[in-house]
Order: C-alpha cells, then structure tokens, then sequence
C-alpha cells in the first residue's frame, strides 16, 4: 500500500498538469470537434508506452483509445471528452477555460465533467503497468475518451461506436469516470419532448380579436399546456438505490413563440425534460402527457399541440450487491477514510449503453468535484492522487 502512494505521489505534478492541459483545450459540445483533445490524451499515453489509437465513426470527432496489456479479462474507465458550454463568462471567477488554481481545487469548464476522471484513468493503467500489479497476458484496461456524450446521451458517435466496433469486447466491468462521493450503481432515464403550439395570427388591435371571433394565441396555449404538465403525476416504480429520487418533469426548458410585437401569436415552440427512474415504461409516460396535452386542446378550440420525442433513453442500474460495487465501496474507504453510499444519480449518462451491453458499470464514480454545467466547475487537486489509488485497487481487487 506505501509502495503504491509513494508512486501516485511521484506522478502527482505530471496529472495535474496533464489534466490542465485537459481543460485548457475547449471541447464544448457542437462548436468545438474533440481530435484536438483527442490527440492530446494519445500524446500522454505515448509518453507512458502504453498502446493508444483514434477509434472514429468521424475523424473530427475520434475517440481516443488507451490500452494496457491483451488479455480477455478486461475492465474499461471511460469518460467524455465533449463539454458543455461556459455559459455567461462574468459569472466565472476565473475565464473558463483557463486551469484556475485556487485554495486546492483547480477550476475550469470540464474540470469535473469529465476531463479529471479521464487523466486518473490514464494514470491509473499507466500505474498497473509500471508496478506490474495485472498480468498483461490475462488482463486487460482500457481508457475511452469518448466523443458527443452532451449532446444527449444518446450519439452514435461516443460509447456506442465503440461497442458496435468491439472496441470495448475485453471488458468485464468499467467505470464512467465523472466525479462523486457516491458508489453510483446507475441513473435515471431521459425523455424530452420538443412541444409545438399552433393557433391563429390576427392583429392584436383588430376587431375581430377584440370581440373574440378570430385569433387563437398559441404562446398562452402552451403556456397552458406546460403548466399542466408540471402538475402531471406519474407513477414509477420504486428502486432502492433511487430512494432520494422519482420521476421529475421539468416543462419549458427552453421556450420560444411569437412573431411581432403586434401580432396574437400564432406559433410556440417548447421542450419538456422528463427523468424517468429504472425500468419506467417511456411509451406509458408518452401516453400520459399526450392525453394531458389533448385536455389542454379542448379547453381552448383552435390550438392544436404537437409533441415529438427528441430523446429517450432509459433508466439502467446494477444491484447493490454486484461484486463490483462491493469491491468499489471498499477501496474508496480505504483511501479516503469516508464511507461511501450506494446509491443511484438523477443525471442520465452513457451508463445504460454499457450495462445494457451486458458490461457491468457505475456509470459515476471519480475524484471530487462540482460544478457541472454551472459557472465555477471544479474539482479538488488532492483527490485526483485518491482516485488513481482507488481505481487501482478497484482493477486489481476485481479482476483477480
């Protein structure tokens, strides 16, 4: 075990400036392609000696694949390289893509999500080799760098290329690498909604308006609609690692309708974030807020409401009990002193492509952080050295 800190401590300043460079490269979701961070990561294992490759179904948006040793017993840390976007600038202490540190934690658009738990899971396969702590002929790690997880969870680009390619066949358990203080044994389901309101444009100083003989405004139609659906309960089945959670319907996230200043709006556009627990149905959810939408069309004739699935994705989870979990919950006491509990994320991820391809994976386990998708996004330097531990310990624990 001191043999082991002592060496994660030796590579502590190579990490954190590996990880710097990680979250100094921009990689946000549809503005900027991911070969450049790519790139970057196969650069790294390169200076280690470990096998790397760009697996790519398009060459602007490659995933960057690491490799220790070739045997069939494997075990993959994956995590995406695309980011969200930085949002307002002057709400960032520090310029969102600069590496700030400060008071221990190094802070940055990615940082958290999920560029960290990507360099500790380089580290750790460069670790395993260096202290010959696997057998490279019976096993083998993997580290994804995966593209386009942002932009839904849902692309074909990322995890699910890799599965189809085989790319990911040695694996017989994994980690998506976003930071926790969790033994996150799944997540939940996504279904959103792109919601269209349809009325009737008349001027708004016209006559036929003001007596109520033309004009249907679609914004307040789907206004009407949105604020029904926020009342709308939806039965879920209960899970015990989701106990803190339910099915959570979010409407209007994004919103958008009118024409003009003087015109009754004939047009309104919405999207509707549902999150749906493990092993809800998504077609039962559909039915509900269809016939809550067809309500809200027969109290006001005219407006017609359209929905279209824009995402769906469900819900998966592994039991509590699973070999990995167990093994994941006893290193992360063992190196951070701090029990940690079973239990599910809200967020959903690229998690249920693993386990549903028959790897079993927490889809959410890595350094501490936070901030995701806020301003501020950050993640505590000392806990990168932890994580690597903890990493390896899971790989040498599980796969023996």
């Amino acid at each position: 075990m001191s043999e082991l800190r002592d060496h994660i401590a030796e590579s502590e300043p190579e990490l954190l400036a590996f990880l710097t460079d990680l979250v100094e490269i921009p990689s946000v979701n549809g503005r900027h392609p991911e070969a450049p961070l790519a790139a970057r990561i196969i650069a790294e294992a390169e200076k280690f000696g470990l096998p790397a490759e760009l697996i790519a179904r398009d060459p602007n948006r490659p995933n960057a694949v690491v490799r220790w040793g070739e045997g069939g017993r494997g075990f993959a840390f994956i995590g995406h390289m695309d980011t969200v976007a930085p949002g307002d600038a002057t709400r960032w202490t520090s310029a969102p893509f600069t590496a700030a540190v400060r008071s221990g934690r190094l802070y940055g658009r990615g940082a958290a999500d999920n560029k960290a738990g990507i360099a500790c899971g380089l580290y750790t396969l460069a670790l395993v080799q260096k202290l010959g702590l696997l057998d490279p002929q019976t096993h083998q790690l993997i580290l994804a760098g995966v593209a386009d997880e942002e932009s839904g969870a849902s692309s074909e680009l990322g995890v699910r290329y890799l599965l189809d390619s085989g790319a990911l066949a040695a694996a017989r358990g994994a980690i998506y690498t976003y930071t926790s203080d969790i033994v996150c044994v799944g997540h939940r389901g996504l279904l959103r909604l792109q919601l269209t309101a349809r009325g009737q444009s008349v001027h708004t100083g016209s006559d036929e308006w003001a007596a109520g003989t033309a004009g249907v405004n679609a914004v307040t139609g789907l206004a009407a609609a949105l604020l029904a659906l926020e009342q709308l309960e939806l039965p879920a089945p209960a899970h015990p690692a989701f106990a803190h959670l339910g099915c959570t319907v979010t409407p209007g996230t994004l919103f958008h309708g009118g024409e003009f200043e003087s015109i009754v709006p004939g047009k309104a556009e919405a999207l509707v974030d549902i999150r749906l627990m493990p092993g809800q149905d998504a077609e039962e959810v559909v039915t509900a807020v269809r016939t809550a939408l067809d309500a809200v069309c027969a109290a006001r004739p005219g407006l017609e409401l359209e929905m279209t699935v824009k995402n769906r994705l469900p819900g998966a989870a592994i039991p509590a009990e699973h070999p990995l979990v167990i093994v994941a919950q006893q290193a992360a006491r063992t190196h951070t002193s701090a029990p940690w509990p079973i239990a599910g994320a809200g967020p959903a991820n690229e998690g249920y492509m693993l386990i549903g391809a028959g790897i079993p994976t927490l889809p959410g386990f890595g350094p501490t952080g936070g901030g995701a998708h806020a301003p501020d996004e950050w993640v505590d330097i000392h806990s990168l050295a932890a994580t690597v531990a903890i990493y390896t310990d899971i790989v040498v624990n599980y796969l023996k």
